[in-house]
């Protein structure tokens, strides 16, 4: 049973109806098809109860109103009629709440997302606790859908267009304060003394005439300001939100994500009609795109990164992690200043090394341009950015170093270099203490060669800017501990990162995958193509910058080192392009950190650099190359399916645990486009047989380094996909 209904009786509150929430051997409530159900029930025999004066919806879990619906169910849709029964069913049993003969209150005490949000706008007020973990909202264009039990229609009527729009094509909650200020909900109780707050505020909707208008009066002031009310009390002014909202959705992802453009479609062609017909347009929607393979791609996605939460990285998972209570950075640049400003973050006391305090310095500059970007978009003030830098201390010594639990090692990409530097300060350090580097493609075990305590070493490869970039690869070594893993594992979590573990080799999983695109696109600048055709045939695709932008942005020299130990390690396919080698050692090309690269860079703004026109010319000429035009398709086939390719031989090593771990990595350290699902779920979109095909058909032409991994032949065969 999920519901419990409760009539009082007797006192101030008689008459009053509560309905609680209790999903049944779950953390949090959702609306499944089951409870939706049982919902109707007891709303059915509560419209025929003549005692009942206030319908009060509450939840039995902590910190949880209602999460939404069952996401299972909506991705077990298998077709558009389907869809629009099951979601036009729920969105009725939603809408008779409204229709209630009295008033109803949805008391939120927690997540309250999806149909959650959609059930308390049905009800006739709202209240919140004032926990600061509380989040209200609908997600649900974030999986591909739109929110389909009243959400669309109900929201832009209770707090404006604007501010609906807002919300829902961010797919951002927000959190009661804010809720508050927009009038999504009526009143904060406070969290400490929920009952007697919530007990209070019930006895004055009942009893208080005067409180109720209250409530009503304060929600009739409009939140709009004077030029906002202008704009949508008229069609024509309708019209230019619209415009305006759609013309900013499809600079933002060009089309690629239909679920954001057809809420907006949705809410201009239901704004305006009676709730009934409007909640018809929203349902013919959502069914829609509830079976689309867009949507189908992301709720994939959504359980990955709900698996990776559960994620500890180690089979034992009764193994408790080290706790870190204070950290160190070796290599104050731009990745050790950004991780020290992680650990500052999150109240971890850092020593910041380097061996000149200059160094230290630049450190210390990269953690105070990350706060101040923090400052710029309203999320720390000036007072707590002086509180988090004062966790950083800059030093030039090992001085207190027996006191760190874990130092991250980030200097220059030189493996001697960095085997030197991670013996001298093991030394320093206590027999607990676990060392980690940051390293981007460099041999963990080669590296812990020499340490005494290689159980307490491990690769821990965040990706730059640290400061914006979600991914953080967990690397064992051979003789890394698993309580090592599981304590890193923890740690980036506790930072706000997303780690997966991945094996030791070389490139280590994404940069190993990624680099093959990155050569594959400079083989093939080198036989013809154009580099801003190129760049632009890949960001069509979805890719957030194209191969040329990406090298100038990570740095034509890095991109190339790494390239070069990859070319070491993997032999043939991953050779480096020759013209990728004469950009960089010959013509000493870095990229934006020096202005000029594949595009010449002044602030924000590129250019392409039209001195490479020479280059390219005089390397073909001197290599006999006949240049070719390449079309966008075979672009999409040569950088893309090269790294499907490499991805499914990183599967074979077991490089990594499953394709959809892989995929997120590639989502997240790459922004390899989510609407695909990832690299191996765009594989199993298009066809195991036609990838294979393809490359079959590249390596006729272009070589070896495209033969189908077996992984990909077994499954053309078989029928198989990577995604069951």
């Amino acid at each position: 049973m999920n519901f419990t209904l409760d009539i009082s009786q007797s006192g101030p509150t008689s008459g009053v109806a509560t309905l609680t929430f209790d999903f049944p051997g779950a953390r949090v409530n959702k609306l499944d098809s089951v409870a939706l159900l049982e919902l109707k029930g007891q709303i059915d025999s509560l419209a025929k109860n003549n005692v009942v004066k206030l319908l009060v919806f509450r939840s039995a879990k902590k910190d949880t109103f209602i999460a939404g619906a069952d996401i299972n169910e909506i991705k077990d849709l298998l077709n558009e009629a389907q869809a629009y029964k099951e979601i036009r069913t729920g969105q009725l049993i939603i809408d008779n709440i409204s229709k209630l003969p009295f008033p109803t209150l949805a008391v939120i005490n927690g997540v309250c997302l999806g149909g959650g949000c959609e059930l308390a706008l049905a009800c006739t007020y709202r209240i919140a606790t004032d926990n600061l973990n509380a989040i209200i909202g609908l997600p649900e264009v974030s999986l591909g859908i739109i929110p389909g039990f009243g959400g669309c229609v109900r929201l832009p009527k209770l707090i404006g267009l604007q501010a609906a729009l807002q919300l829902i094509l961010s797919a951002k909650p927000v959190a009661p304060k804010k809720a508050l200020r927009l009038k999504l909900v009526d009143h904060l109780y406070n969290n400490e003394l929920e009952e007697s707050s919530v007990a209070d505020f019930i006895e004055r909707l009942v009893n208080d005439k005067s409180f109720v208008k209250g409530l009503i009066k304060r929600r009739s002031k409009s939140a709009k300001k004077f030029n906002q009310r202008i704009l949508e009390d008229n069609i024509l002014g309708q019209k230019l939100i619209f415009k305006k909202a759609k013309d900013s959705l499809l600079k933002k992802n060009k089309g690629q994500y239909p679920a954001p453009l057809k809420a907006l479609e949705t809410i201009e062609k239901s704004f305006n009609l009676k709730i009934a017909e409007a909640l018809e347009v929203e349902a013919r929607a959502i069914s829609e795109l509830a079976v689309s393979v867009i949507s189908k791609n992301l709720i994939q996605l959504f359980f990955t990164s709900e698996a990776l939460k559960k994620e500890t990285g180690i089979v034992e998972s009764n193994l408790e992690p080290q706790i870190i209570n204070q950290a160190a950075v070796l290599g104050a640049g731009v990745m050790g200043g950004g991780i020290a400003w992680l650990f500052s973050k999150n109240e971890i006391p850092v020593r910041l090394k380097d061996i000149e305090w200059d160094a230290v310095s630049k450190g210390y500059q990269t953690a105070a341009l990350y706060y101040g970007q923090l400052k710029k978009v309203h999320k720390i003030n000036e007072n707590k950015i002086r509180v988090k830098m004062n966790y950083i201390a800059g030093t030039v010594n090992y001085n207190g170093f027996k006191r760190i639990d874990l130092v991250v090692e980030a200097v220059s990409e030189n493996l001697e270099v960095k085997k030197t530097v991670l013996e001298e300060v093991e030394a320093q350090l206590s027999k607990q203490a676990i060392l980690a580097s940051n390293t981007s493609s460099l041999s963990i075990t080669e590296m812990a060669v020499n340490l005494q305590r290689p159980e307490n070493f491990i690769g821990m490869h965040f990706f730059n800017p640290v400061n914006r970039m979600p991914l953080v690869e967990i690397i064992p070594g051979e003789k890394t501990s698993q309580q090592t893993i599981v304590t890193l594992v923890k740690l980036a979590k506790k930072a706000g990162k997303t780690p997966i573990v991945v094996a030791n080799c070389a490139g280590f999983l994404v940069n190993r995958i990624l680099i093959s695109f990155l050569n594959e696109a400079a083989l093939m600048l080198q036989e013809g193509g154009v580099v801003t055709e190129m760049d632009h045939a890949l960001e069509a695709f979805g890719l957030p910058m194209g191969p040329f932008v990406l090298a100038d942005e990570v740095g034509i020299d890095i991109g190339y080192h790494v390239a070069k130990v990859l070319e070491q390690a993997y032999g043939e396919r991953m050779k480096v392009a020759g013209l990728f080698t004469q950009i960089f050692i010959d013509e000493k090309l870095l990229g934006k950190k020096s202005g000029v690269g594949f595009y010449r860079h002044k602030g924000h703004d590129k250019s392409y650099n039209e001195a490479l026109d020479k280059i390219i010319y005089t390397y073909r000429f001197s290599n006999g190359i006949t240049a070719k035009a390449f079309n966008q398709e075979e672009i999409v086939d040569r950088c893309i399916l090269i790294m499907v390719n490499e991805a499914v031989k990183c599967l074979q090593e077991n490089i990594v645990k499953n394709p959809a771990y892989l995929d997120m990595a590639m989502i997240l350290g790459t922004g390899f486009p989510a609407f695909t699902g990832g690299l191996l779920k765009y594989a199993d979109n298009r066809g195991i047989g036609n990838i294979c095909d393809t490359l079959n058909q590249l390596a006729a032409l272009y070589g070896e380094r495209f033969l189908p991994a077996e992984q990909l032949i077994d499954k053309a065969k078989n029928g198989g996909k990577f995604y069951n």
